[in-house]
């Protein structure tokens, strides 16, 4: 591994875990920030940082940022814990965060941004996509594809195969044996849609 001088965007509880994270596998940690992403060039010469590592829990404000990123040239870090799993066949985007106690088996590709949180495992011939944010102790079997911005609630379970579309919500605790149409949010063992707010 490269060690690299990195920017952290974000002063939250994720930032904590990230910058540790960054810290365990020798990366130094050139500053803290929190932004919405203006001028982050000028940022990064005066903190002396080669990266940038985006540290927002939020997945919407983390996708724009990992984007604005890539728009101006911005090389993103990723913090992978030295307490994580990960399979030489994984296929790693930019701005990941492999949080400690997760693990990542053979043949899955996870984009840019996505979040593998405390001690949740993502089984092979899985893909996830830009900006998901799987949450601590969750679960997702083999062969599920993840959209973009998808929560995985905390401790949720996802069966082999399944199909979860862009920006959907998967509920706290959820067992999920059915595809998940983009933009939906489903609770429950099995889960389940919740009805459609009111306008």
């Amino acid at each position: 591994m490269l060690f690299r001088s990195v920017l952290v965007v974000g002063e939250g509880g994720h930032a904590k875990v990230c910058t540790e994270a960054l810290i365990d596998v020798g990366h130094r940690v050139a500053g803290r920030i929190s932004t919405d992403g203006t001028d982050l060039s000028g940022q990064m010469r005066t903190f002396d940082a080669t990266h940038v590592f985006i540290a927002i829990g939020d997945n919407a404000i983390r996708v724009r940022l990992v984007r604005h990123c890539a728009e101006l040239g911005i090389p993103l870090a990723n913090a992978v814990s030295r307490h994580a799993m990960v399979s030489s066949t994984v296929v790693l985007g930019e701005g990941i965060a492999l949080l400690p106690g997760s693990v990542v088996n053979a043949s899955t590709t996870l984009h840019d941004g996505v979040i593998v949180n405390t001690n949740s495992s993502v089984d092979h011939d899985c893909v996830v996509g830009s900006g998901t944010h799987i949450a601590p102790g969750c679960a997702i079997a083999g062969g599920v594809t993840i959209g973009e911005g998808v929560l995985v609630g905390l401790g949720a379970r996802i069966l082999p195969g399944v199909h979860v579309g862009d920006h959907a919500t998967i509920g706290a605790g959820a067992v999920v044996t059915h595809d998940v149409p983009p933009g939906a949010r489903v609770v429950g063992a099995p889960a389940r849609p919740l009805p459609e707010k009111s306008p």
